[in-house]
């Protein structure tokens, strides 16, 4: 059975004429960039496009970036081994995922964030953040969830400086996601 909404195949296409894909700052040189972080990318020395509204919260950032500052000074002073750090960073990471969904995500409609997103900045989106592509990160948690309320699957790209597109392989947050999205 299927998880995602049935969509007519006109927004479908939509929707992938809009957002070509997710990358990071460091990633992507070239393209219809709109950052989705909190400050807009200026810490990264971006200044381009931005869209605030599918950014996290301070209530779900900030929590996780001091729960994750925490750990990770407990594994680098040799207080806890990596098996524990792994166990706490997963904790600490569905804390932001389920945060993030139900602040963000959960009442958000794709067809009016596409109008949004087509009036502002028109075609061929990369949704842009900071953290490499290895890293958690909440344009992914965002791409999962587009894709499992409509099948279309959003992909992680890095480009050049001749607009050369590369197709990369990103953590998926669908599984993870998927349990705050059906929760009775």
């Amino acid at each position: 059975m299927s998880n995602h909404i049935n969509i007519d195949k006109r927004l479908k296409e939509r929707i992938s004429n809009v957002i070509l894909g997710t990358g990071s700052y460091e990633n992507v040189k070239t393209g219809n960039t709109v950052s989705i972080t909190g400050d807009g990318g200026t810490a990264w020395n971006y200044y381009g496009n931005s869209y605030k509204k599918l950014a996290p919260r301070l209530f779900t950032y900030i929590p996780y970036a001091e729960k994750l500052e925490k750990i990770d000074y407990l594994l680098k002073n040799n207080k806890i081994d990596i098996e524990e750090y792994k166990r706490l960073k997963y904790l600490i990471e569905e804390e932001y995922i389920e945060s993030y969904y139900e602040s963000r995500l959960k009442n958000l409609n794709i067809e009016e964030l596409i109008n949004t997103l087509e009036n502002k900045f028109g075609d061929h989106i990369i949704f842009l953040c900071h953290e490499p592509i290895d890293s958690f990160c909440h344009r992914r948690e965002l791409a999962s969830y587009i894709e499992l309320k409509t099948g279309l699957y959003i992909p992680e790209i890095s480009t050049d400086e001749k607009g050369n597109i590369k197709k990369l392989v990103p953590i998926d947050y669908k599984e993870r996601l998927i349990k705050y999205m059906y929760k009775r």
